[in-house]
């Protein structure tokens, strides 16, 4: 989901990005780099992408020509702030957000591995930027909108908080929420999926609109490899499950099984019977018998369970095949093919008793 790309031509991808099918977009650039992207910033903005900007300066001098640029990416709702901030323009750490998930950046970013680290990260900065910022108003006397969120990303049926102060407004509204609203509020809401707000503020003779966007992450779902130990080859071969929507699987009776696990998340994991168990290893035993096991992980976000289900069946030719001298090769193709087809005779003979 989340990714990050840096490169030397920032103005140049970002361009191609914006022509994409995005809903929202931060970007940190000069004005000199605004003028550049300028072109392909309109047609975004025609195609319904939000924008937020914050240009980075040495001074607050503006020449007519930014200021007239600025004016026509304001009245089409665009987001413009001015950071004067020495440091960041001779730094030129400047970068694009799209969605919150997708960053492109001039700079590489040596102290992050993690993409979601990276954009979490470079999404709050942009974020502590634009509050700490002068937003530019070409007109006295317009409906002005302040709307912000607390939080960017959050997990399925967490709550945000959305706050909003507007003037110069008799009507303000924020899409999806199907209500009037009061010119000042705060508001807390959870949201199940990726979400865009936007604030539409009316007077008697102008429209004015600002979104915020918040990004949902998908919690994973924790997965186990169940695989079985073929006598002839003497290696291990994975089971597919013979449901699918549960975990159930054949075996033989008396085989060795191996059940493995890799989750890359921050919780606990146990098992009814074995305990507590690592967040990456195994269990493999033989089996005698029809075994289940019952695995819970518990994250702070969420608690998952799964159970995964073990039907022996009895064939004692499997075992007896490892008296055959075959070369390895022919015998892993053809201790496959028969354990399958032994498997599926198996399991239909004892659904018809």
């Amino acid at each position: 989901m989340f990714r990050f790309y840096n490169t030397n031509d920032l103005i140049s991808e970002l361009e191609k990005e914006l022509l994409r099918d995005h809903r929202i977009v931060q970007l940190m650039l000069d004005e000199y780099d605004l003028f550049l992207i300028s072109k392909a910033l309109f047609e975004a903005v025609e195609n319904g992408i939000s924008v937020e900007i914050v240009v980075v300066s040495t001074s607050h001098k503006k020449s007519m020509k930014l200021v007239n640029l600025c004016k026509r990416l304001i009245d089409l709702n665009v987001q413009i702030f001015w950071k004067v901030d020495k440091n960041l323009f001779v730094k030129e750490d400047y970068f694009g957000i799209f969605d919150k998930e997708y960053l492109i950046s001039k700079l590489e970013q040596p102290n992050f591995d993690d993409a979601e680290g990276l954009i979490r990260f470079k999404n709050d900065f942009f974020n502590g930027l634009a509050l700490d910022s002068k937003k530019l108003s070409m007109f006295d006397g317009d409906i002005q909108i302040e709307f912000e969120s607390d939080r960017g990303i959050v997990y399925p049926k967490e709550e945000i908080i959305l706050r909003w102060e507007v003037l110069n407004a008799h009507e303000v509204e924020i899409d999806p929420i199907d209500k009037k609203l009061d010119i000042k509020g705060v508001l807390g809401i959870s949201i199940e999926e990726d979400t865009k707000f936007t604030l539409v503020a009316k007077n008697k003779g102008t429209v004015q609109k600002k979104s915020v966007f918040v990004r949902v992450l998908k919690i994973k779902e924790i997965h186990f490899d169940v695989e079985v130990l073929d006598p002839v080859i003497n290696e291990y071969i994975s089971l597919n499950s013979s449901a699918i929507d549960q975990e159930r699987y054949a075996v033989y009776l008396g085989q060795k099984v191996k059940i493995s696990w890799n989750i890359k998340m921050l919780g606990k994991l146990l098992e009814s019977r074995l305990g507590n168990l690592p967040l990456s290893g195994f269990h493999e035993f033989e089996i005698f018998k029809d075994t289940d096991f019952n695995f819970l992980f518990k994250s702070l976000k969420s608690t998952q369970r799964k159970i995964i289900s073990l039907h022996c069946f009895k064939d004692s030719s499997l075992f007896k095949e490892k008296e055959v001298e075959v070369p390895i090769k022919s015998a892993k193709k053809k201790s496959i093919i028969k354990n399958f087809l032994y498997l599926v005779i198996d399991f239909f003979i004892k659904l018809l008793k």
